[in-house]
């Protein structure tokens, strides 16, 4: 597989997750749908997970980059993704350390996507912005979250 093929591959298995992720937050009053929306994403996430660790290995020119922002992005979702499988909510204990992980994980990850953007080429340049776009929903939702579970009535 050439280097551009692994990239457009990487970009259509990000557009695939996005969509599946963001379909599983619109089908949350269907709670059947929303755990096959769900598992999918899953599915699909861990396979650019591992595609993109893969590809560090075989892609050596500053494209490199790109794949590095796909980590970035994926990383904080994992952490997502197991502590909604763990069943975290407000009454778990030490609930904060996984709020401090993903603040951490997020932060990084902007960082990173920055710089990736700067040193991604052609149309490629398009993916670090659009996932920093999805990563800072992310870090708002998990904001609203954390001040919700800590306001002493719920």
């Amino acid at each position: 597989m050439s280097e551009k093929q692994q990239l457009y591959a990487h970009t259509g298995l990000l557009a695939a997750f996005s969509l599946f992720l963001f379909l599983s937050f619109v089908t949350a009053e269907a709670d059947s749908v929303q755990r096959v929306m769900i598992t999918i994403s899953e599915v699909i996430g861990c396979a650019s997970l591992a595609g993109a660790v893969i590809s560090l290995y075989y892609i050596k020119s500053s494209q490199r980059f790109m794949i590095l922002a796909i980590l970035a992005f994926l990383v904080p979702w994992l952490v997502y993704g197991i502590g909604y499988e763990a069943g975290l909510d407000g009454d778990t204990s030490y609930v904060w350390v996984w709020f401090i992980s993903l603040y951490l994980l997020l932060v990084g990850g902007f960082i990173i996507l920055r710089m990736s953007y700067k040193k991604t080429e052609e149309i490629f340049k398009l993916v670090p912005a659009s996932l920093m776009f999805v990563n800072a929903i992310l870090f708002v939702y998990l904001i609203f979250i954390h001040i919700w579970w800590s306001l002493p009535f719920v």
